[in-house]
């Protein structure tokens, strides 16, 4: 069996280290997944105790639910440190390919680096680099040793070369570096926001908003209409007549309930609406009437399927 050379042990160390950051990385994923599911429930659970007469009620009257509001506002508040540790775990993962890569493709300079570093040693300390086949091993290690010396030297000049170069370096060309630099992280950052699922650009929490909104309303006006025979307004229903939620704007005017898209959702647009009439009919027996209209475009459909037959049973 072949002894470790130092072209084989870097490239040894390369491999570890690029397996470490398929580590880091994978762990980053799973955890940003995590992350995006638990931003979506907070979110939620806040907008039922703040965005709805049912959920303030619960937090104001029921200890249980207060503490769960309280542990929903901790959570959220926790959730930029998680993202930013997400950020670091993501960078890290990049900086350790980079360094696997280039260990890869230049062992040698990376050998030199990793002695100059004190991160390695020669045989007799913690990796053995050089073969030895005879009693004459001892005279090879001491003229490895000197050669290493040598190395280091070299390598410490260079960068106090390097160091008084860059002081004479002109600002435009430190102009240009930082401009690069900034490049390469917004591109970076960039691909890792196209990869990372938005909370925003998943249906289903807004899906969620707006059926409890309309459906809130609809109970409300089918309960004020069962003790009056009449349809009531926001002030008689108990709601706001102006509400704005992370997804809809949410208005209570006369007997109208409509709801506007803040945001785009995939393809349904900005400003798409969705809205609730409420009328009588009858002269000796008053029905109500709700009559419920949604946006035109079929883009819209994938936010409320059903949104035609809410609270119809």
């Amino acid at each position: 069996m072949k002894s470790l050379t130092p072209v084989r042990t870097t490239r040894l160390i390369a491999s570890m280290i690029a397996i470490f950051g398929m580590f880091v990385l994978a762990v980053e994923r799973v955890l940003t997944k995590v992350c995006i599911m638990a931003k979506s429930g907070v979110q939620m659970g806040l907008n039922r105790y703040s965005n709805s007469f049912t959920g303030r009620f619960a937090a104001e009257n029921f200890s249980d639910d207060k503490k769960l509001l309280e542990v929903l506002r901790n959570a959220k508040a926790l959730l930029p440190t998680a993202e930013n540790a997400l950020l670091i775990l993501f960078v890290l993962s990049i900086v350790l390919f980079i360094v696997a890569a280039f260990g890869l493709a230049f062992p040698k300079p990376f050998c030199r680096m990793l002695v100059a570093m004190k991160l390695l040693k020669w045989q007799g300390g913690i990796l053995p680099l050089a073969e030895s086949h005879s009693g004459s091993a001892s005279i090879e290690n001491m003229e490895v040793a000197k050669k290493l010396g040598k190395i280091r030297n070299k390598v410490a000049a260079f960068f106090k070369k390097a160091f008084k170069t860059l002081k004479k370096v002109q600002l435009k060309y430190w102009i240009f570096i930082g401009c690069s630099l900034v490049f390469v992280l917004v591109l970076v950052f960039g691909v890792r926001g196209c990869t990372t699922g938005s909370v925003f650009g998943g249906t289903q929490a807004v899906t969620d908003d707006l059926t409890e909104q309309t459906l809130f309303y609809i109970k409300a006006q089918k309960a004020y209409f069962a003790k009056n025979n009449a349809v009531g307004g926001p002030k008689a229903l108990h709601m706001q007549d102006s509400l704005t939620t992370d997804f809809f704007t949410y208005r209570v005017t006369g007997s109208r309930f409509t709801a506007t898209l803040n945001r785009d959702v995939k393809d349904c647009l900005a400003g798409s609406r969705w809205m609730v009439a409420a009328s009588t009919k009858g002269f000796f027996s008053v029905d109500l009437v709700l009559s419920r209209v949604a946006p035109k475009d079929t883009n819209c459909t994938v936010i409320a399927p059903d949104f035609k037959h809410l609270g119809r049973k």
